[in-house]
């Protein structure tokens, strides 16, 4: 059986990613995965077919027909012990459609990183439509200096790789949640516009920022092996004169053509913003703001939302986090329960139901040819919950009224 290649919609944790430009160009050139040649045996191997090669090894397709659900594209992540709080998160934002990628960072063991692998191996639903990687040769992240930034742009750049069907981003800590199922989620997305990204601005002036942009800061996580903290420089720099800095929430939702346009390269300026951005505090708070805001092209496909509930305290309450599609910063046992038993009605060690499940289609049988094998319901097709149909229309209703918020914040 094929060991899951290493690599990772939800509650947002309190984990800001940052990002180095070195360190990004080395991560999406160099990165490894666990890859089984048979029997137990573990090796070590590039991500990148070769060329010519199918490289969506999914073992069902999704249609993408027009008025199918989207295809959403999961990168969780973690550090050392986060193991099944990855496969919680894991199987709680699961749908045979999507696609996931898991990372533990440098701050975990081998046999952490291998334990994750082999726990998706077993799992007979990841197993069968095989859409769960996991990036088996791990880096350090700091999630003040730049090496953060890199993690999420390098883990874009393999799923672009993985499958060429997903069509938006979503990045996912080990704290994070979501607040809704997969069905109502997919269908939520369906009627929105396949180019729209959920970027959120901060209400800000670009020279609130100047003090942050200005300190110098270096991130050895860059070249060390293990996380290291970062150190500022004795001196500062100017505040750049050929593009405007824009600053918001570090989390976001994004389409695959944007992330396209960030990593792929035909269009110079995110390289040498990436560049720049390598000596910032928390590159993440500023580095999608910025291209959307210096690309016309892009003005117009923003919601400025993140989608995410911030939990502030433990006395936050499911009832409070209305509409929102993720929660956001570490819940407790009782809160995560009460989500699994409430919303997503998710057994203890299962994934979320949906349409897609055999256990609701009725009148299925099994013959001698059938007795041994996974029967499984249509991964085309999603039915919403009201509480998913009522998200569907307020995520409707934020892309009909979006505005130039480029234009608003630069006060043109």
């Amino acid at each position: 059986m094929k060991l899951p290649k290493l690599q990772s919609f939800i509650v947002s944790s309190n984990t800001h990613l940052k990002f180095l430009a070195l360190v990004t160009l080395l991560l999406l050139l160099g990165a490894s995965y666990f890859h089984s040649t048979g029997g137990t045996t573990l090796t070590l191997k590039s991500p990148y077919d070769p060329p010519g090669r199918n490289i969506n090894r999914a073992k069902v397709v999704p249609s993408k027909r027009p008025g199918d659900p989207p295809v959403l594209a999961y990168w969780i992540y973690g550090s050392t012990g986060d193991g099944q709080r990855i496969l919680r998160v894991l199987k709680a934002v699961y749908h045979p459609r999507n696609q996931y990628l898991l990372l533990l960072d440098a701050s975990s063991s081998l046999d952490e990183r291998t334990d994750l692998a082999l726990s998706v191996q077993s799992h007979p639903v990841f197993s069968a439509f095989d859409n769960v990687d996991v990036i088996g040769r791990s880096y350090a992240v700091n999630q003040m200096g730049g090496s953060g930034l890199a993690a999420l742009l390098h883990a874009s750049a393999l799923l672009l790789q993985l499958s060429t069907t997903w069509d938006w981003f979503v990045p996912l800590s080990a704290s994070d949640y979501p607040l809704f199922t997969q069905d109502d989620i997919l269908h939520a997305f369906t009627s929105l516009p396949r180019d729209l990204n959920f970027v959120q601005f901060a209400n800000t002036s670009t020279s609130d920022e100047d003090g942050r942009v200005k300190q110098v800061v270096v991130d050895p996580s860059i070249y060390e092996r293990k996380g290291t903290p970062i150190f500022y420089g004795k001196e500062g720099r100017n505040v750049p004169n050929t593009f405007k800095i824009l600053a918001g929430s570090p989390w976001v939702i994004l389409s695959r053509s944007f992330i396209e346009f960030c990593v792929e390269g035909w269009d110079n300026f995110p390289r040498k913003l990436l560049m720049y951005m390598s000596n910032l505090v928390s590159p993440l708070e500023f580095y999608f703001q910025t291209i959307i805001c210096n690309t016309p092209a892009f003005h117009n496909t923003t919601v400025d939302n993140d989608l995410r509930y911030h939990i502030m305290s433990r006395n936050d309450s499911l009832s409070e986090m209305g509409e929102t599609v993720i929660a956001a910063r570490a819940l407790d046992d009782a809160l995560l329960q009460e989500i699994d038993n409430n919303v997503l009605n998710r057994s203890a060690n299962g994934v979320v139901p949906g349409k897609w499940c055999l256990a609701q289609q009725a009148n299925v049988t099994r013959n001698d040819e059938t007795k041994d094998k996974q029967i499984w319901g249509d991964i085309n097709s999603v039915e919403a919950s009201p509480r998913g149909v009522k998200l569907g229309l307020t995520l409707s209703q934020l892309a009909n009224q979006r505005v130039d918020v480029c234009a608003n914040l630069n006060g043109s």
